[in-house]
Order: structure tokens, then C-alpha cells, then sequence
């Protein structure tokens, strides 16, 4: 989704200096041009694919993470737990790319 520039002025942005190994400016910039984008666009494009907000994928496993908290409530054995835990966890930070698959009996 583009955001308006007006919507966020870069004087009021977060700005960071970047030191890049040789060639990694060459093939950002061809990579960006290749999108019709600047260097910047396709720098912070690359970031939020890799670093999303929590709060703009939890959405999109909400339905598993209340399916495993049920799972994780009933659940007695510890180590279960435990990867209970951290498959919700994964979850709650994961992209798109993460996805789980239950079966018609609630396992996955």
C-alpha cells in the first residue's frame, strides 16, 4: 500500500545511516528501478517484508492463535506446552509466509 508523502513528511521520519558493502548500492538502485521505485521505497519495501508490525499480520493468524490457545489450555504435557508457546509466538510476529494447518480434528 503507498502512502501519501504529504501523510508522512520526511522531516518527521526516523532516519538512519547505512554504510553498504561494494556493488549492494548498484543493485538496490537496479532492483529499484526495475519496481519504478526510489532506493529508499525499495530499501524500507524490503524491511517491512522482513520486519512487520505485529499489529499488520496478527490479524491474519488470529483465528489459529485462538485455535492453539484451546489446544495450549487443555494441553498437560510440558514440553507440549512449551511448543505450544512457541508456535503462538511464532505466529504473532510471523508474515504471510507462516501459516498453519489443522486437520478436522483440531491437530495441526
Amino acid at each position: 500500500m503507498r502512502r501519501a508523502v504529504a501523510e508522512y513528511p520526511s522531516d518527521k521520519q526516523d532516519k538512519f545511516m547505512l554504510r553498504l558493502p561494494d556493488g549492494l548500492k548498484d543493485r538496490i538502485k537496479a532492483k529499484a528501478d526495475e519496481h519504478g521505485r526510489s532506493m529508499n521505497a525499495e530499501i524500507v519495501q524490503l524491511l517491512e517484508n522482513e520486519y512487520p508490525a505485529p499489529t499488520d499480520v496478527l490479524h491474519l493468524h488470529v483465528d489459529d492463535i485462538r485455535k492453539l490457545l484451546d489446544i495450549y489450555e487443555k494441553e498437560t504435557d510440558p514440553k507440549r506446552r512449551l511448543y505450544l508457546q512457541l508456535v503462538i509466538s511464532d505466529l504473532v510476529t510471523a508474515g504471510n509466509d507462516f501459516q498453519i494447518v489443522f486437520d478436522e480434528d483440531g491437530n495441526f
